[in-house]
């Protein structure tokens, strides 16, 4: 009986013996159906990085944001951003390119996506609410609008049997649906409605529709923006959507396979609009890409004349190999290579362009060692990390270039226990290059079977530790006459002088075999080179067979290299890290003009890694990579000014207890969903000379929130399945110190979060010169205003009391309507040290939006009476044209609706004059005399284009084709101020 000694394996997490990461796609048929996807839209799919994985720092990620537009609205607290944002996180080959390009997103309006885990929520669900399992509704739904975003899941509530929703995330909006009753096989929603903790309400009753090969029907696979509303329901924008249909074949009654749902217009009722322009190619469809793309986007007036707008431009690269199954690659990844910015004349007056890693070889970590008993050199850093599709540089309008490089993650592994290195002389072969390596092969017997056949043969080591042993049998002489071997018969053939036969060879053979204890030793390998043994250490008896002759043997062992050793390992299969970025003052220049470096080692040991693999909650089972690398130090310099750095703490900061899910117990990881982004615990700043400047301390105290939901993490580089649930932050504490030399000033500042709204409720600093000063932020909940909190006002501070070394010194307080808006009524400051107190603010009437119209300053505290001011809103509501101090709205009457009127036809210079002409009559109103007026017009979307104050001295603001002030001029032409714009543009 062969005699085995157990293979041992060295647990290299995340090392990856033979795989291409682009192979991911090997196994897809070319008939690509994003419905399939655990996020099935594809110009959506890209938005739960942002909720999950925010880029940061301490994940080595690099984000770029590039504002385009932002839309007014009615509400002062509510306005419309547009912007492009890339995440290098979303270059993946799983990962179809978006409506905007590879890595892009387009930031407007606002989603509420999905991630589907498992099967279908609507194909699992049953019209019988007691046949339906909470484990149905585990798909998670990500929500992004402008100021907030979140994730929540449905639920099936175990009292009722209805189904419910409930958040996945630490704040106070309220999130509520309308079921779809025309489809009664499927739980398939007809509209959310989420409102903000201001009580803002925001609208989705768009939505695109995916196929499955779950469902018989098509499902919802995103909702989409509708219409955001204030507290009382006034609409205060809207959104409008291209909507397609795209059937199996071109017949129209064939299966759906899906319906887009394309943002085409934003509209802020009374301000203007922002207009997006699609291109459909036909030839994407089934491919890695989003067969929409983003052609124009425009900003637009209420007339809809253009202020500005952008044009974008597509390269088509293939990033990723076909195969012969899959040729769909060759059709390449849509990539965003120009952004051109356009005037109110649509001409270009601004380019950005943008370029990536072309096509390459796949990456290959190459950590295959076959059994070749030759020196392997220590591994690179993995720190040259050219994946195809990243971006590598942006070249701006004025031509400066940002030239982004990356390197390989890596993470934290032990090399160093004496376990480890123990384990790493017996594994056969090399596995770890950075701990082994093979001694030189060395004669240890010299065989003659004229002398013995049988041979003692030593194997040193460690009593009891497996060694890899290799043996290579090199034979120089064969004894004669050796062994006969006749051939086939062949008639042709003749025997050669002295052959017994004709047809015939003298065969030689030298072999030999390695036993112990007369038991004969299994190889682990064999090459063409030597046979390797996993070997204790003892004798062993080496018996030589065959026809005779003389042989040497030689002899090599896996040995340990000179430590100590790096405890890391680096990988590609957790994306790119961002390495450095280089400034450029050109794209001609090659030396760079700053550049920022990052590094992420060890601050204690500089050839270990600060990294840590985790993985986000409540995701998707599908993902081939699951996880994410987090650093726990990061230094970041530009070679000049210093350095500063960063430390993190990380989920395994924090502790796991014992929990139990459905009567099993299982392990729950506190704070988790926050922790997982890292939590800044310290921050250094260094000058050029290595001379600390400032030190920075971070205490942070978490609180789980028991209500929500418990979330899963699934099982990921050898850690087992755990359970976390949401939380948010109690409280902080920054400590800094400043230094001058050895002298440092040190300063503290602490705040505690309302765990009703999860807002500032307190804040307390202490300056270097020992002055304590705390606030107390107060809220509805706090204030117990019922009305406040069952409109979803949470968020807006009703009182705020400061206290300075312990003594009162203010207190404001803001006092709302009860219904409605809730729009302010007044604000009371009140000096808590003397007892007084002031309304410096009492607002009296409002119009339809919210806008004041007429309020009071310099209240008297005991008859309410203040000095009265009137605003006249035109434009449609949107700006005041006229301000009346020491009128009332009553004064005014109907003297003020020409000018509105005229202000709501303002559209060009002929209109503005006339607008002017009767601003200037109203001015003029002996009615009016007694009271102070200004005035103002606007070209909207670009700025006020006169004011003209109550002693008359007008100043007139001009504007250039591409929206930017030009002059400020007199009402004679005198030129007071011009602004010029010496841009040099890119070649």
């Amino acid at each position: 009986m062969k005699k085995n000694i157990k293979f041992k394996l060295l647990h290299f997490t995340g090392i990856l013996i033979g795989v291409i990461i682009s192979n991911i796609l090997k196994a897809q048929s070319p008939e690509i159906n994003f419905g399939n996807f655990a996020h099935p839209v594809a110009s959506v799919s890209s938005l739960a990085a942002y909720n999950n994985s925010p880029a940061s720092i301490a994940s080595g990620t690099s984000n770029v944001s590039i504002p385009l537009f932002e839309l007014p609205t009615h509400s002062k607290n509510i306005s419309l951003p547009l912007a492009l944002s890339y995440n290098s996180m979303n270059v993946k080959s799983l990962e179809p390119a978006g409506e905007v390009g590879t890595g892009w997103s387009l930031l407007a309006g606002g989603v509420i996506s999905r991630e589907i885990i498992g099967s279908l929520n609507e194909v699992q669900y049953s019209e019988n609410p007691q046949s339906n399992s909470p484990e149905i509704f585990d798909d998670v739904y990500y929500y992004n609008l402008p100021g907030v975003s979140g994730k929540f899941k449905f639920n099936k509530n175990s009292t009722t049997g209805s189904i419910d929703i409930k958040s996945l995330s630490a704040n106070k909006v309220k999130i509520t649906y309308i079921k779809d009753t025309v489809a009664p096989l499927y739980f398939t929603v007809s509209s959310f409605t989420i409102t903000d903790e201001s009580g803002y309400q925001y609208i989705f009753n768009d939505y695109s529709e995916s196929s499955n090969i779950d469902a018989v029907l098509p499902y919802r696979s995103a909702f989409f923006l509708s219409q955001i509303k204030l507290p009382d329901n006034t609409i205060i924008a809207s959104f409008e959507y291209r909507k397609d249909s795209k059937h199996a074949t071109e017949e129209s009654t064939s299966p759906i396979v899906y319906k887009s749902c394309k943002l085409s217009k934003i509209n802020a009722d009374g301000l203007g609009s922002v207009n997006i322009d699609y291109q459909y190619d036909e030839t994407k469809e089934k491919t890695m890409n989003d067969p929409y793309s983003v052609s124009q986007i425009l900003l637009k007036d209420t007339w809809g004349s253009v202020i500005s707008g952008y044009k974008f431009i597509y390269s088509w690269t293939q990033l990723y190999p076909s195969t012969p199954s899959d040729n769909t690659e060759e059709k390449g990844r849509r990539l965003l290579a120009k952004l051109l910015k356009i005037n109110k004349d649509q001409l270009e007056y601004e380019k950005t362009s943008f370029i990536y890693n072309p096509y390459q070889e796949t990456l290959n970590e190459d950590n295959i060692y076959l059994c070749y008993v030759e020196p392997v050199p220590t591994p690179g850093n993995f720190d040259s990390y050219q994946m195809p599709g990243l971006l590598k540089r942006i070249i701006s309008p004025m031509g400066g270039v940002a030239e982004y490089n990356y390197e390989a993650h890596d993470y934290f592994f032990n090399r160093n226990t004496p376990q480890y290195l123990e384990n790493a002389m017996g594994t056969g072969k090399i596995v770890d290059p950075y701990v082994q390596d093979w001694k030189p092969l060395v004669p240890v017997l010299n065989v003659d079977t004229n002398q013995s056949l049988e041979y003692t043969l030593t194997v040193t080591g460690s009593p009891g530790v497996t060694q890899s042993v290799a043996l290579q049998f090199l034979v120089s002489e064969y004894y004669p006459p050796g062994i006969w071997v006749p051939d086939t018969p062949d008639p042709n053939d003749q025997p050669g002088p002295g052959d017994p036969q004709p047809g015939g060879h003298y065969h030689f053979d030298l072999t030999y075999t390695l036993k112990k204890n007369n038991e004969v030793m299994s190889t682990f390998c064999i090459s063409n080179q030597a046979s390797i043994y996993q070997l204790l250490p003892g004798t062993y008896t080496i018996s030589v067979s065959g026809t005779g002759g003389k042989a040497q043997l030689l002899m090599s062992q896996i040995k340990l290299k000179n430590g100590p050793y790096p405890n890391k390992t680096s990988t590609y299969k957790y994306g790119p890290r961002l390495k450095n970025i280089k400034y450029y003052t050109s794209s001609t220049e090659t030396v760079p003009s700053k550049t920022e470096q990052y590094n992420y080692a060890s601050f204690s040991d500089p050839i270990s890694s600060s990294g840590f693999i985790f993985r986000n909650e409540s995701e998707s089972t599908n993902n081939f990579f699951p996880g994410y690398v987090l650093y726990k130090n990061v230094s970041v310099s530009d070679g000049e000014n210093g350095l500063v750095r960063y430390y993190f703490k990380n989920p395994d900061d924090y502790s796991k207890t014992s929990y139990t899910v459905d009567g099993n117990p299982i392990s729950f990881w506190q704070y988790y969903p926050i922790t997982k982004s890292g939590v800044l615990e310290k921050k250094e700043i260094y000058n050029a000379q290595n001379q600390i400047l400032s030190y920075l301390e971070y205490e942070t105290e978490f609180e789980t929130l028991q209500n929500l939901p418990d979330l899963k993490i699934g099982a990921y580089n050898g850690n087992p399945e755990v359970y976390t649930k949401p939380a948010y932050i109690k409280n902080t504490k920054t400590t800094t110190r400043n230094f001058s030399g050895n002298v440092f000033a040190k300063t503290t500042s602490e705040t505690i979060f309302n765990s009703s709204n999860f807002k500032t409720s307190f804040i307390k600093e202490v300056s270097s010169d020992g002055i304590t000063t705390e606030s107390w932020i107060r809220y509805a909940a706090d204030k117990n205003k019922t009305q406040m909190m069952d409109a979803n006002i949470f968020s807006v501070p009703l009182e705020t009391e400061t206290k300075i070394d312990g003594r009162a010194a203010a207190k404001t307080e803001n006092f709302y309507t009860d219904s409605g808006r809730f729009d302010p009524i007044s604000l009371k400051v009140s000096n808590t040290d003397n007892g007084s107190s002031k309304t410096t603010v009492k607002n009296e009437v409002y119009d339809s939006y919210g806008n004041v119209r007429q309020y009071m300053v310099n209240v008297d505290e005991t008859s309410g009476i203040g000095f009265p001011v009137v605003m006249i809103w035109g434009y449609n509501q949107t700006m005041p044209i006229a301000k009346i101090e020491g009128a009332r709205l009553t004064d005014i009457g109907t003297m003020a609706d020409d000018i509105v009127l005229k202000s709501n036809a303002d559209k060009d210079v002929l209109s503005e004059t006339e607008l002017v002409k009767a601003l200037d009559l109203f001015r003029s109103n002996t009615a009016l005399k007694n009271f102070q007026i200004t005035t103002y017009t606007y070209d909207p979307l670009i700025g006020v284009t006169t004011t003209t104050p109550p002693n008359g001295i007008r100043e007139i603001y001009q504007y250039d084709k591409n929206g930017r002030l030009k002059t400020v001029a007199d009402v004679n032409g005198n030129i007071l101020k011009e602004y010029k714009y010496n841009n040099k543009p890119q070649p």
